[in-house]
């Protein structure tokens, strides 16, 4: 008997925890939208105002940004400051390539930054400022699009999960 009850027990489990994960990606895309959102504003008033170096501005928005969006953005400063003689732009695409997995960015999303990599730091000042407040923009939008996903999907992918594991439960018993 006990040994049904934990089978029955990991049956629940697993699915449950399936669900669990699926909706935590829902809650974090937000999140992380919004870390961007705050990295991208600092480093368009870098640019802007500062006259700062790329890797320094980069760094400052990496700070202002936070967990994977700050660490995206670090990485780019790094590989800028490692030399290797690559533009800003390209760095920040390596690095929005190598931590894709990390994130909880739609392919959109992802889209939306990698628009920036033609023009960041091989343009005038005014046209890189353009095309951050435009990025901005879109990741404002991206941000509302997310905020209404996880209002629908969170709570239901939660609920499949554990409602699928009691199914799983009830058909084998």
């Amino acid at each position: 008997m006990t040994l049904k009850l934990m089978g029955a027990l990991l049956t629940l489990l697993v699915p449950s925890w399936i669900g669990f994960r699926i909706a935590a990606r829902y809650g974090r895309r937000p999140v992380e939208l919004r870390a961007f959102q705050n990295g991208l504003a600092v480093l368009a008033t870098e640019v802007e105002y500062g006259a700062t170096p790329m890797p320094d501005a980069l760094l400052s928005a990496a700070r202002a940004a936070g967990g994977i969006a700050g660490a995206i953005l670090a990485d780019a400063a790094y590989r800028l400051l490692e030399g290797g003689g690559i533009t800003p732009g390209e760095a920040l695409r390596a690095a929005l390539e190598q931590h894709r997995e990390a994130t909880c960015l739609t392919p959109a999303d992802l889209e939306i930054l990698t628009a920036l990599t033609p023009v960041l730091g091989a343009s005038d000042r005014r046209d890189q400022v353009r095309h951050l407040r435009l990025a901005l923009e879109r990741l404002v939008g991206a941000e509302a699009e997310a905020a209404e996903e996880r209002r629908r999907y969170e709570p239901m992918y939660r609920y499949v999960g554990v409602l699928s594991g009691l199914a799983l439960v009830l058909i084998l018993i």
